[in-house]
């Protein structure tokens, strides 16, 4: 029997996954059929319908052959993995987005690249008659570029022109971006600025019956172990089955339309892994036995509810009676609740945000005015059940708890909410006093450092960094800490402390001494103190490691003009252009060559530099 499991569950689908993705196929070849006739396609739904595993097992394997040229999936948001402190060239969501559909690119090379010179840079394939073929390039999650921090919208717009640029350079480029329904109405005032002839929309819904049947019965071919006749049938009738209670008890029982691609894949990984190793042929009782569709289900909730509530400091039950009060009507049905300034249905607004990022709520905006219903009517019984349960529902332990409140406030600083990030973050503080778990500690020192200087508390945000390195040195980890130390830097750059920058720069330039970016960081500081020609001796180190470096030859270049070396200089300039020309139109590089031909006497309009003599 095969060992690997053909069912993922709640993770999403991966290209290596193709052959257990089974159900979506007339989407898939819709989506590539679009995709290849437009140039720009948006592939919109609700959360969790499944829109990265339609694209990264659907359809972009579809491509292939001399007949076209994919890039890898693309993302605008890496969350706090790059951090941008110090770095006020960088648009984080250029970078991102190269840095995904970047292949072998040094992620150094990217830093100041345009989207058009990192398409012109992508090899013509060209097909059998010699024409080039067409270049697909798919955003995943678009929804990241519409974070509400009001320092990040002027990148926004940045990359939204940047982007047109490249449509509009790029003859042979087809565009594809998937977004969260709830977010579609934010981006639909750029489709025509990205391609003036619009885009071309598609929405992706839940599965249908017959969908769902294939999607259960399809990843089990070559495991040794198949359905007995009737019972996939069964359990897909099960996954639609909504049960109604009113408020006198009276109950009824009707079928969906339709199945949540999340559910089912949770239920069959379920009934994988509890079924005993010899079963063969899973039988009407084995489903019965190990395929409870309400306790997984109310499971589900259990988990979200409870999560929310120890983030939020409320009681758990307080939290089941709310869900239930307002998102289920008096005759069982689903009901739609409106968000409010700054509370919904008198609870703050994070929580059925957070709820809706668990699957459990979905967010609906109409009319510029967002409502949250539940996510599925399958949910409504689980919903009421658990409400009369919920005391059942055991506590996380510590460990488990900690990493919880950790890794959310991590994703609400990529999704570039400080406020909530800084609330999950506190909470963090809280429980982080455990004399063992250094690590721990240590890692929430580093996101309320992240935070503390996104909200423009540098100070604070200085004083936790070093905190931060301090306790990574302690645990032996002296990668971890120049990466602490190297934020800390660009912070003190960011705010004019250029010395103090130089002295954390160098030394994480020490820890990690292979990061062509921090060294380059390093030497701006350098420059900025005085200390000139400290600063090309880092960059002649930098460049000696990777010779095509942009920032660093653009800095090289510069300070070899201040300094009145020609030839040096005319020599970084002239590659500069070479390898980014929006670089080499950058303010300080076009000073940098209008100072060159000034020292060689050349009053000619800016163009390429001529030659030394």
């Amino acid at each position: 029997m095969a060992a690997g499991r053909p069912y993922l569950g709640l993770r999403s689908f991966d290209v290596g996954d193709r052959h257990l993705f089974h159900g979506r196929d007339q989407e898939s070849e819709t989506v590539r059929a679009l995709w290849e006739s437009h140039r720009l396609v948006v592939l919109f739904g609700q959360s969790g319908v499944g829109k990265t595993s339609l694209l990264r097992a659907g359809v972009l394997p579809r491509f292939g052959g001399e007949a076209a040229e994919v890039l890898p999936l693309g993302r605008v948001s890496q969350g706090t993995a790059f951090p941008t402190a110090g770095m006020p060239n960088l648009n984080p969501y250029t970078y991102s987005l190269l840095s995904t559909w970047s292949r072998a690119t040094s992620p150094a090379q990217l830093t100041g690249m345009s989207i058009t010179a990192f398409l012109r840079g992508v090899e013509d394939q060209r097909d059998r008659f010699g024409d080039p073929v067409p270049l697909y390039g798919a955003i995943d999650q678009f929804e990241e570029l519409f974070s509400d921090l009001p320092h990040r919208i002027g990148y926004r717009e940045d990359f939204i022109a940047d982007l047109r640029e490249a449509v509009a350079a790029v003859p042979r480029l087809r565009l594809l971006v998937s977004i969260r329904e709830d977010a579609l109405a934010r981006l639909l005032p750029y489709e025509q600025d990205i391609v003036p002839s619009g885009a071309c929309r598609y929405s992706m819904a839940s599965m249908r019956p017959e969908a769902a049947l294939a999607a259960v019965t399809g990843p089990l071919a070559g495991t040794g172990r198949a359905f007995a006749p009737g019972v996939a049938e069964r359990l897909v009738a099960d996954l639609r089955a909504v049960t109604f209670t009113n408020t006198l008890g009276e109950r009824r029982t009707v079928a969906s339309d339709t199945v949540e691609p999340s559910h089912l894949q949770m239920v069959c990984s379920a009934l994988w892994d509890a079924l005993p190793e010899d079963v063969e042929l899973i039988s009407s009782q084995y489903l019965l036995d190990h395929a409870d569709i309400d306790r997984m289900l109310g499971n589900v909730c259990a988990r979200a509810i409870a999560e929310v509530a120890a983030q939020h400091g409320l009681p758990t039950a307080e939290l089941w009676r709310w869900v239930r009060a307002q998102f289920i009507t008096e005759l069982g049905t689903r009901s739609t609740v409106y968000e409010g300034i700054s509370s919904t249905a008198g609870m703050t607004n994070s929580i059925p945000r957070e709820l809706a990022r668990l699957h459990l709520l979905k967010a609906d905006d109409r009319a510029g005015s967002r409502w949250y219903e539940l996510l599925h009517d399958r949910l409504i019984e689980p919903i009421r059940a658990g409400t009369r349960s919920w005391s059942g529902v055991e506590e996380e332990p510590t460990q488990s708890r900690n990493a919880l409140l950790l890794r959310t406030a991590e994703s609400a600083l990529a999704d570039g909410d400080l406020a909530l990030a800084e609330q999950y973050a506190t909470e963090a503080v809280r429980f982080s006093t455990d004399p063992g778990d250094g690590r721990f500690r240590a890692e929430v020192e580093a996101l309320v450092a992240h935070i503390a200087a996104g909200r423009n508390r540098p100070d604070e945000a200085a004083e936790r960094y070093r905190t931060a390195a301090a306790a990574f040195d302690a645990l032996g980890d002296l990668t971890a800490g120049g990466r602490v130390l190297a934020s800390l830097g660009r912070l003190l750059l960011r705010h004019g402390q250029v010395a103090n920058a130089a002295d954390e720069l160098a030394s994480a330039s020490a820890r990690l001494p292979g990061d062509i970016d921090l060294r380059t960081d390093h030497a701006k500081a350098l420059a900025q103190a005085g200390q000139r020609h400290a600063a090309i001796g880092v960059l002649n180190s930098a460049l000696a490691l990777e010779l095509g470096n942009i920032e660093a030859l653009a800095l090289r270049g510069t300070l070899h003009a201040e300094s009145g070396s020609i030839a040096a200089a005319l020599r970084d300039l002239e590659m500069v252009e070479r390898l980014s020309p929006q670089t080499a139109r950058r303010p300080d590089v076009a000073a940098a060559r209008e100072r060159v031909r000034r020292l060689r006497g050349e009053t000619d309009e800016p163009g390429p530099l001529a030659p030394p003599a």
